[in-house]
């Protein structure tokens, strides 16, 4: 999977579908995407880009009846991980370590370092 292969639009889809645990057909696709974001998409404009995500297999698609459902063909997480490891490919030639300290010592507050090290431990 290419963490960079998706649209900032898809990326807004995929995070309704991922957050939602019961699979979604269009029509409330489109209505909690929209709540989400402040968007005002049309119906063949989700259509669009949930084709677009199947075709890149980030969902899976099914038809029950009248309605196609869409479900997640990657996790939240494996998204995440593939996300942080293109990052750190990209900007510290695949140091996941160098990655975590820069966001650590830049992005962190006091106390979330603090329960960092604690988890670390």
């Amino acid at each position: 999977m290419d963490a960079n292969s998706i649209s900032n639009c898809e990326k807004q889809v995929m995070k309704v579908i991922w957050d939602t645990p019961e699979e979604m057909a269009l029509q409330e696709i489109m209505t909690k995407v929209n709540a989400e974001n402040g968007k005002e998409w049309k119906p063949q404009t989700v259509s669009t880009f949930l084709a677009r995500l199947v075709r890149k297999n980030f969902l899976t698609v099914y038809r029950k009846g009248r309605y196609s459902y869409y479900q997640p063909a990657i996790s939240k997480k494996e998204y995440w991980k593939a996300t942080m490891k293109e990052n750190a490919r990209y900007f510290n030639h695949g140091d996941m370590g160098e990655l975590a300290c820069a966001l650590c010592n830049e992005l962190l507050s006091q106390k979330e370092r603090e329960d960092l090290q604690k988890a670390l431990k």
